[in-house]
């Protein structure tokens, strides 16, 4: 077998259908079609199989690709191949993405944005979905998140652990205020 570019090795078919033996002199760029053409049956499954789990993006597919050491032309015809069918749609990721961690275990927009980054989603592309966010119904989770975890403790306990707790999901300051207020307002109340 013969490595092109270190990487893939071409199979004995592959080199006898190029009729290559001991000595040849073969251009980089005929091994690499061979190559292609060798990897692109199997990265198609590849691709299928991983697709399937779950959604993914296109960074992700592509590097998954690149990692089980595909030439990076098949990832990238693999990567066309996939955005073609519809199999791979960064807002429709960015979307979902967002509606999941809008509910049991929300997340705020600096911290949605920083994950959606790493993923590999354009800051077009999230800032859009963010606009998107409904405000006040994600208020008025937090005020039941922070009520369900928080409202028992006494009242300044109570306040610090949930503005640390609300920070460290990435929510705003004023998006922390409103629901402190809400949340910690009755038991000020009785305090007085």
């Amino acid at each position: 077998m013969i490595a092109a570019e270190g990487s893939w090795l071409l199979p004995v078919k592959s080199i006898t259908a190029m009729e290559l033996h001991t000595g040849s002199i073969v251009e980089t760029v005929e091994i690499e079609e061979a190559a292609f053409r060798e990897q692109l049956p199997f990265a198609r499954i590849d691709a299928e199989r991983y697709l399937s789990f779950s959604e993914r993006t296109a960074h992700q597919l592509r590097s998954y690709l690149i990692g089980r050491k595909y030439l990076e032309m098949v990832a990238d015809d693999m990567l066309q191949w996939a955005l073609r069918c519809g199999l791979v749609d960064d807002r429709r990721y960015a979307s979902i993405y967002v509606r999941s961690h809008s509910g049991n275990s929300p997340m705020g927009n600096f911290r949605i944005q920083m994950e959606l980054k790493k993923r590999g989603i354009s800051e077009s592309i999230t800032d859009d979905v963010l606009a998107e966010r409904d405000e006040h119904d994600l208020c008025r989770i937090l005020v039941k998140t922070v009520k369900k975890r928080y409202g028992y403790l006494e009242r300044q306990a109570g306040l610090r652990r949930a503005k640390s707790y609300l920070q460290r999901r990435g929510f705003q300051y004023d998006l922390i205020s409103r629901v402190m207020d809400e949340v910690f307002r009755d038991s000020e109340e009785h305090t007085d």
